[in-house]
């Protein structure tokens, strides 16, 4: 009778088990993922500004309906051009060298078992071609397949004139996190991907700081000073830009009222960084101070999903000095604002006053607009975790459940520079000299008020008197790369910002490139924010909010302008803001 009862019971705990694990690979594997890697789409990249006569490259990537390189394919492909004037936006024919017809080769015999860019000896669903365009302009390489009527359109690229005075625009992903902290895969294979299949010019690891291993001033097992050495040894001047970076994540365990909300990522100019976490510094202000004094490198910092529930930030926090940008948009969804006109909803968004972007900059909080993709599938400058790929069985693996509930594309970072290095691209980010992009999209906005581009002067316009003219010019063009072959993705509508507020929509575009100028005369007048509340005889920007401030302070006299282009595919870009001031 024991016997029978012990053999009950383990077949009861086995029983369990089995059901444990079956349900466990009912949610988080998908076999789909693993055995589909058929083409779906191809990408076209090419840099977004390059000289008159100068040959670059041009690389075709195949895809799956998870946005895997589809290593399959076998396809034979031809190219085309598309250009346009630089200033009358007109279709015009380019004097160019494009690549012969050429048809892609493979060994690839993993479908989705293993990535296809680990796999050497052929194609394998990428190639990369010479381009040399010797016509100023704006253009698109189309590329067909010989199989069916589908043209595939890159991003824009700009041709600026031989030897005259311009900025390139380079793009990076400088916020994710590898299995150092809450992510997927090494650091090592997160540059990696970032560098050789998101084709990024720079990037940025992030990881928690949280995570490292520390005993003290002891660095267990040099891991922290690892992350670091990987990051410089990737770090390639003029191919490929990494910069020292970390996140701080006050929230990671509770610790108390005095605790400052909201995440904040941290980059340095050099090559170096003392370690900090939520357990040694609680406050951005004490964080500050503390980097300052065990530091020779410049560093940058801002937020993040400033608009998600625990996580919300403390804006009453500031250093102009130090707050130079603020993250947009990521695979959680965009913090621009709260309600109907925020383009991508966080889960739990926020939707009080004092959180989003357009709340911060009415409270004279001079942020310049950024956006990265916060990845936790390994996958820098590509995220696919909105795709059924963010399973478990997506490579890199992980134990991580973090991937499987952002539901958003990740973002990028353009940068405006004159030269692809560290240093250049931090003083680009600090200057406020870039834009945002969603998903993997280079698309390419040129705005100016009266001349000056963002990061010029301190992105700030003088003007005479209060009612000076402010010409405001946009150039926008749409990256043509899209899910659905044979639609290229197009530019559905551009909205401009003043003071936070909608001041002029243009919709219905549906072009790849689109002019605006229009001129502003009314009277500057600034912003102010009237939403604080008060608690315990103190001031504070909402209720979640441990830094006290000063109400009358929170005002800015300058006006400001910022665009948020939107694609027929459902992305965006954004640029600004530029304010305006008047001289005294």
């Amino acid at each position: 009778m024991r016997l029978n009862k012990d053999r009950k019971v383990l077949v009861g705990k086995l029983i369990l088990i089995f059901s444990i694990l079956v349900f466990w690979a009912y949610t988080t594997l998908n076999f789909e993922v693993m055995f589909n890697n058929d083409r779906v789409t191809l990408w076209v990249h090419g840099p977004s500004v390059v000289e008159e006569g100068e040959e670059f490259e041009i690389t075709i990537e195949t895809w799956d309906k998870f946005e895997r390189l589809a290593g399959g394919y076998v396809g034979k492909i031809s190219f085309d051009i598309k250009s346009y004037n630089s200033s009358t936006l007109e279709e015009i024919s380019a004097v160019c060298s494009l690549p012969d017809d050429y048809e892609f080769t493979s060994n690839f015999i993993w479908r989705g078992l293993i990535p296809a860019y680990k796999i050497t000896g052929a194609d394998n669903g990428k190639k990369t071609l010479e381009v040399e365009i010797n016509t100023p302009g704006i253009h698109y390489i189309l590329v067909e397949e010989d199989d069916n009527e589908n043209r595939y359109w890159s991003n824009p690229i700009i041709v600026k004139p031989k030897g005259s005075n311009y900025k390139n625009l380079y793009w990076g992903d400088i916020h994710g996190h590898s299995l150092y902290s809450d992510g997927s895969g090494l650091p090592t294979e997160a540059y990696q991907f970032a560098r050789d299949v998101a084709l990024l010019d720079f990037s940025a690891l992030t990881d928690h700081s949280e995570y490292f291993l520390r005993m003290g001033d002891i660095d267990i097992f040099n891991v922290f000073q690892n992350y670091i050495q990987i990051t410089n040894d990737f770090n390639e001047p003029g191919k490929f830009a990494t910069i020292v970076a970390m996140e701080w994540t006050p929230n990671f365990i509770v610790q108390g009222k005095s605790l400052a909300r909201g995440h904040l990522n941290f980059y340095f100019k050099g090559d170096d960084m003392p370690y900090f976490s939520t357990f040694t510094h609680l406050t951005p202000d004490d964080l500050y101070d503390y980097i300052k004094e065990n530091s020779d490198d410049d560093f940058i910092s801002w937020g993040h999903h400033t608009n998600i529930g625990q996580f919300g930030s403390d804006f009453g926090f500031y250093d102009e000095d130090i707050n130079r940008l603020i993250e947009i948009c990521s695979v959680h969804g965009s913090c621009e604002t709260h309600g109907d006109d925020n383009l991508y909803h966080p889960a739990n968004e926020i939707q009080d006053d004092g959180f989003s972007v357009r709340d911060a900059l009415k409270m004279g909080r001079r942020f310049g607009i950024m956006a990265s993709s916060d990845t936790h599938d390994g996958r820098l400058g590509h995220s696919i975790v909105h795709t059924k790929a963010s399973a478990y069985n997506q490579y890199p693996y992980t134990l991580a459940g973090y991937r499987l509930y952002h539901k958003y594309p990740g973002s990028i970072t353009g940068v405006f520079t004159s030269k692809l290095d560290r240093k250049h691209v931090f003083d680009a980010l600090y200057s406020r000299s870039c834009m945002a992009s969603t998903w993997i999209n280079r698309h390419y906005i040129d705005f100016t008020i009266n001349g000056l581009s963002v990061g010029v002067n301190d992105s700030i316009v003088v003007v005479p008197d209060a009612n000076s003219n402010r010409s405001i010019n946009i150039i926008a063009c749409s990256d043509g790369v899209s899910m659905d072959p044979g639609n290229p993705t197009k530019i559905d509508n551009i909205k401009i910002y003043k003071n936070s507020e909608l001041w002029k929509t243009y919709k219905d575009i549906n072009k790849h490139v689109f002019p605006i100028t229009i001129n502003d005369t009314e009277t500057i007048t600034g912003t102010e924010y009237d939403g604080c509340i008060k608690r315990d005889g103190k001031w504070y920007i909402h209720e979640q909010s441990m830094e006290p401030v000063d109400p009358d302070e929170l005002k800015t006299d300058m006006d400001y302008y910022y665009i948020r282009m939107v694609d027929t595919s459902g992305g965006a870009a954004w640029i600004g803001p530029i304010w305006v001031d008047v001289k005294s």
